[in-house]
This record gives structure tokens, C-alpha cells and sequence, in this order.
């Protein structure tokens, strides 16, 4: 029997037992498992066409047990594009045409004579309706867990896979309250963050960007922990690529457990917490900072070893050159700066003034490499708007060459092959290959010009803040 898992099997909930901070488990209960014995057999492995006989148990016995709901539910949390929508007569449209389609490319092919697996077809078609129907049976076994777990009363927090924006806030303790943010289901710009308020201060160490590209909208998320990764995926020169999100169900064993530990410590020796919580924290985003400043070289992890919870995960080194570093490092030294103000919080439980002042003191070190940075893509863009100058002079007779073509084309009509076959062949090879160039051309003087703004932007911060 294979091991339970966590949101498939059961939630996990950090619940209150008689003043200590503990876990516990609520099973998501299966309620069709007659149902799905039922459409496995009907399913089942052969290739016949028994769609009908499926649409029939779909609408007698399932139809009653399923009404028409969107679910804000996660197949992977770290996949882009979720959701479950549940309407089973849409499900029986889509399930007949499909039905249909095979029997229309069944006669295509055997028109122009090819072979056709019809029994391949239709154990593929009852393959996605098995699991797309047992998909609506999970949806509805985790929200029937969720209404459980909310009526406990000495419940504190629960897992999920919801999809979407959530940030709930739970009152841990009399001092400690968390805020599980989470947006599950949307790619690589998916998180899974834990913000902790101690005594009304909220602790938020660190803070990430999260860049929806697609919906023209950003946001900064200041968290005290993380448990999403952004794992560097590289070329074969070692050059980076992107950041490869990844958050998984297991990830909430950490999260919970974070918060059992922190919650139970600031019960038991609130100095003690306020030194690992609060202090320590501190001290390691500045010391963060100061080898961020002097490094060139960054330790990240290899994605195929992974594991949040694995301390002793494989690195590598990757060598950041050019604006790639200086753009990594003015975000994080000069992003710094948004942090002093909830630095300043901290006050009211531990002095905070030699953080600031080594925050400060590192922008100061740092600032002239920015402006630097700035000269040298400056630069850099001049001489790529030179380049892309002297190109378009023979680009733009090409360009002309091309238009004369054209209109040659409307001129001659059926002629135009037989006049200038060869040549024009010849041409446009030429011409495409121009117009590739022109792509790179505009797209280096675009690439200085956005590292320009980027660089501005942050010393606009920087002289707002530091004056």
C-alpha cells in the first residue's frame, strides 16, 4: 500500500493542544469510491466504443453527486494555468465529439489508405475521461476536508492546494500571529511564504519581486520565510537561462513544522525566539549583503538534487558576468533599503541601529559601481546604435530591392517565376538573412536601453532614501 500523502490523502493542521503549539492530520475522506470502481470497469483497458454506455452512468449516477462548480484546485502547485471546472454536461459534449472525431479520422484514413488504430483511439479517449472524472472526485473530497477543518475549534492553520491569491492570518499564540501567503497554480511566478507578527511588528526579513509578465502587474512580497524555490536553470556555458520554480504538497510538512517550532519557542523563552527570529535574521541578511558586494561567484543548487528540507543539497558555482551581476547585486544591496523602515520596528523589542548603519554603509561602498555600470551601458548603447546605422545603409537598399520585387509580382503575375526564378531565390535568402540581422541590431540597442532605466530606477531609490 503506497504511503499517504499530503492534500491527496490528508491535510495537515498546526492546532492548539491545551497551550503547546502541535500537529495533527484530518483524512480527506473518499466518498466516490463505488463510483470510481464503477467507471474503472467501464473504462476499463479494451479499445471498444462503449461512449454511450459511459455518458449513461455519467448522467444517472454521477450527474445527482456533481453539481456544476469551478474549484480553485491545484493538480501541481508550481504548473501554470489551473483550476477544475466541473460541468458535466459540457464533460458529456466534449467526451461524444471527441467520439465523433475519431470516427471522422478513422475515414480520412482509411480514404487515403493509411492505417488507423481505432482501439488506440478509444482507450485514449476512455483514458481521459477517467481521469478527468476523478479529478471532480478529488475537488470534492478536499473541499468536503476543508469545511472539516475549519469547524475545529482548536484548529490554528491547515494545508491546501488552492489556486490563487491567499494570504489567511491565524493568531498562533497571544503574541504570534502567521500569514500563509500562497499563489499556487501560476507557473514561475507561483510562491509560498510564511509572515510572522510578533507583538504587532511584523517580522519580514526578506521581500521578493514577483513579476506577472503576462498581466502587466507586480508585486513585492516581504515574508519571514520562504518555502518556494527559484531554482537556476543554465545554458551549457553556464550562463543563466531563467529561474525554474518549484513548490510542492510535501513543502507544508516544513512550513507547519517552522511554525510549530517558532510558536512553542516564543512560549517557552520569548528572548530566545527574539534572538533566532528576530536578531539572527538580521545578521543574516546583512552579512547576505556584504557577500553579495564582494562575491562574483554565487553557490546555487542543483535542481535535479533539490530538497527544501535537505540541508546537505549538491551546489555548484555560477559565475555571473557583465549587467547580469551588477543588475543581481544593485537588487539586492540597494533593494535593501525598503527593509530599514521594518528594521526600525524592531526597535521597539531589540536595538536595531547597527543594521541600518551596515546597510547604509554598504550602499554607500556600492553606489559608484552603479554609476559605473551606467557609463559603460551608455556606451554600449551608442555603439549599438552606430552599428545598427551602418547596417541599415545596406539593409535599406535591400529593403528597396524587395518593394521592386513586389511590385514586379503584381506587374507580371504568372511571369514573375519564369523572369526571375534564379534571382530572386538568390535575393531572399539574402534579405532574410537581413532581416535577422536587423532583429539582433534592434534588439541590443532595446536590451542597453532597458538596462539603462533599470540602473536609473535604482539610484532615483537610492538618492530618495540616502538624502
Amino acid at each position: 500500500m503506497s504511503k499517504p500523502e499530503i492534500n491527496e490523502d490528508y491535510l495537515l493542521l498546526l492546532i492548539d493542544n491545551k497551550g503547546i503549539i502541535d500537529t495533527d492530520t484530518i483524512e480527506i475522506i473518499k466518498h466516490f469510491e463505488s463510483e470510481k470502481n464503477q467507471l474503472s470497469i467501464l473504462c476499463g483497458t479494451n479499445g471498444n466504443d462503449n461512449i454511450d454506455q459511459i455518458v449513461s452512468f455519467i448522467r444517472t449516477v454521477l450527474q445527482p453527486k456533481l453539481p456544476n462548480k469551478i474549484f480553485k484546485y491545484c493538480k501541481d502547485l508550481d504548473k501554470a494555468y489551473q483550476s477544475v471546472h466541473v460541468n458535466v454536461e459540457v464533460g458529456i459534449k466534449s467526451f461524444l465529439e471527441r467520439r465523433d472525431l475519431i470516427y471522422t479520422n478513422q475515414s480520412l484514413a482509411l480514404k487515403d489508405d493509411k492505417d488507423f488504430d481505432l482501439e488506440l483511439a478509444f482507450r485514449e479517449l476512455k483514458s481521459n475521461i477517467q481521469e478527468r472524472i476523478e479529478l471532480w472526485f478529488k475537488v470534492f473530497d478536499i473541499e468536503f476536508a476543508y469545511d472539516k477543518a475549519k469547524a475545529i475549534s482548536n484548529v490554528l492553520a491547515y494545508s491546501h492546494r488552492i489556486c490563487g491569491w491567499s494570504s489567511p492570518e491565524y493568531k498562533i499564540t497571544e503574541n504570534l500571529k502567521q500569514e500563509i501567503k500562497t499563489n499556487f497554480g501560476y507557473g514561475s511566478v507561483s510562491y509560498f511564504f510564511l509572515l510572522f507578527t510578533f507583538k504587532n511588528i511584523q517580522i519580514t526579513p526578506l521581500s521578493e519581486w514577483i513579476d506577472y509578465r503576462y498581466s502587466n502587474f507586480s508585486e513585492v512580497i516581504r515574508y519571514t520565510r520562504s518555502f518556494t524555490s527559484r531554482i537556476p536553470v543554465v545554458n551549457e556555458r553556464g550562463q543563466l537561462k531563467y529561474y525554474k520554480t518549484k513548490i510542492e504538497n510535501e513543502y507544508w510538512n516544513y512550513a507547519i513544522s517552522f511554525t510549530q517550532n517558532a510558536a512553542n519557542l516564543s512560549l517557552t523563552n520569548e528572548d530566545e525566539f527574539i534572538e533566532k527570529y528576530i536578531i539572527s535574521e538580521c545578521e543574516k541578511m546583512v552579512d547576505g549583503l556584504q557577500t553579495i558586494y564582494a562575491e562574483n561567484e554565487f553557490d546555487l543548487i542543483d535542481e535535479e538534487q533539490f530538497d527544501i528540507g535537505d540541508k546537505d543539497a549538491n551546489r555548484y558555482r555560477l559565475n555571473i558576468k557583465g549587467f547580469e551581476l551588477i543588475n543581481f547585486k544593485t537588487e539586492k544591496i540597494i533593494g535593501a533599503l525598503d527593509f530599514i523602515g521594518k528594521i526600525i520596528e524592531y526597535n521597539k523589542i531589540i536595538p536595531t541601529d547597527k543594521y541600518i548603519s551596515r546597510i547604509k554603509d554598504l550602499n554607500r561602498k556600492f553606489i559608484p559601481k552603479v554609476h559605473k555600470a551606467i557609463a559603460d551601458e551608455k556606451e554600449e548603447l551608442h555603439q549599438a546604435k552606430n552599428e545598427l546605422a551602418n547596417f541599415l545603409i545596406g539593409h535599406n537598399k535591400l529593403a528597396e530591392k524587395d518593394k521592386y520585387y513586389k511590385n514586379e509580382r503584381i506587374r507580371l503575375k504568372e511571369k514573375f517565376q519564369e523572369t526571375y526564378k534564379t534571382e530572386y531565390v538568390e535575393f531572399m535568402g539574402i534579405f532574410n538573412n537581413s532581416l535577422d540581422q536587423l532583429a539582433k541590431h534592434n534588439h541590443k540597442v532595446k536590451l542597453h536601453t532597458e538596462n539603462i532605466q533599470i540602473l536609473n530606477e535604482y539610484i532615483e531609490k537610492y538618492n530618495n532614501f540616502m538624502e
